[in-house]
């Protein structure tokens, strides 16, 4: 099947739907979330911290995958083969979000940085140098995931 549409509009059409449909979703669990810790907490401050925690988490994590994945999706042309590998992904994400280098996996750092955002304690022993890389290293693995995508759709023969 074939489209009238150029190739770059379906791939950034789809992945705005993905955000969408993400964003949806972080909506709801920031609700559910905040709402449950102002039951149990109360304080004002408190949630704020933990709207821009969750809010960082995600938009880090959200963008990697999404763009990530995308480009699993088109190289395997298999749904099943991406969902596990982004399975086992996740899971290598949660081991090492504690290590000292997790700053060099975008969705571990993700996750790392909005921790740091609410407590001190979880920042890294290098300070702000590995915030700045893992951010570094987020922009970085972006682009070149963006730039495959955009490869990989004019490489394909119709």
């Amino acid at each position: 099947i074939t489209y009238n549409i150029p190739r770059f509009r379906l791939l950034f059409s789809k992945i705005f739907v993905s955000l969408i449909i993400m964003s949806g979703i972080f909506l709801i669990q920031l609700i559910i979330l905040s709402v449950f810790y102002f039951l149990v907490e109360g304080k004002i401050k408190n949630i704020l911290q933990l709207i821009y925690s969750y809010t960082t988490l995600n938009a880090i994590v959200v963008t990697t995958i999404i763009l990530t994945f995308a480009v699993m999706i088109q190289l395997t042309k298999n749904i099943v083969a991406s969902v596990s590998i982004g399975i086992g992904f996740s899971l290598l994400s949660m081991i090492l979000m504690a290590a000292p280098f997790s700053f060099f996996i975008p969705t571990a750092f993700g996750y790392r940085l909005g921790l740091h955002l609410i407590d001190n304690e979880f920042s890294y022993e290098g300070g702000m140098s590995s915030i700045i890389i893992g951010i570094g290293l987020f922009v970085l693995i972006n682009c070149i995931m963006l730039i495959v995508n955009l490869r990989i759709i004019y490489k394909k023969k119709l």
